[in-house]
């Protein structure tokens, strides 16, 4: 008979490892932010003011991580006896241009930047490093993804058929009588 303190969270059964752009790490810490972009609006000789809301502001993502020297190369990149590889690995990630694949343990993988980091070591640690990064949510390029405009051919031909239609519902009318015409 099992014991229902014996199953496991279901949290955590869907723990992911903590990667970035496939460079793994532990992870300590991680907290995300974000929120809305508010635009406070007050008015000369008015008591109440306008909040604008111009949608949700970018997320920001904040990691402490770490790497540290395990007893045995087990064969993953992370479980090494020299824990300087895959700090190397991270820290060439981190620095590497463009947009990169954040995997948090309990976070949908997220496609961001990382505008800084700070690797720490100190020797009465050896054999571990924390590295804290802030990555920012990379979103979307407007100019890449913008709806096409409309060009001047198709704002011809749109009203060109709306001009047609018009005409053929006048058409369809039946005409008013002549009023005054007979004397």
């Amino acid at each position: 008979m099992s014991n229902i303190f014996d199953l496991p969270a279901l949290w955590r059964q869907s723990l992911m490892p903590a990667s970035f752009n496939g460079a793994r790490f532990h992870c300590e810490a991680n907290g995300r932010e974000s929120g809305r972009r508010i635009v406070q609006h007050q008015f000369p000789k008015k008591d109440l003011p306008y909040a604008e809301d111009m949608g949700r502001a970018a997320r920001e993502f904040n990691v402490r991580g770490y790497c540290i020297v395990f007893p045995y190369d087990s064969g993953d990149s992370l479980y090494q006896r020299d824990y300087r590889q895959p700090r190397d690995q991270l820290v060439r990630q981190l620095e590497a241009e463009g947009p990169g694949t954040l995997q948090l343990p309990t976070q949908a993988s997220q496609l961001v930047v990382c505008p800084r980091y700070r690797l720490t070591e100190e020797e009465r640690f050896g054999g571990y490093c924390v590295i804290d990064m802030t990555f920012m949510e990379y979103g979307l390029d407007p100019q890449t993804y913008a709806p096409a405009a409309a060009t001047a051919s198709a704002i011809v031909q749109t009203s060109e058929a709306l001009r047609s239609q018009v005409l053929r519902s006048l058409s369809a009318l039946p005409l008013p009588p002549a009023i005054g015409l007979n004397r």
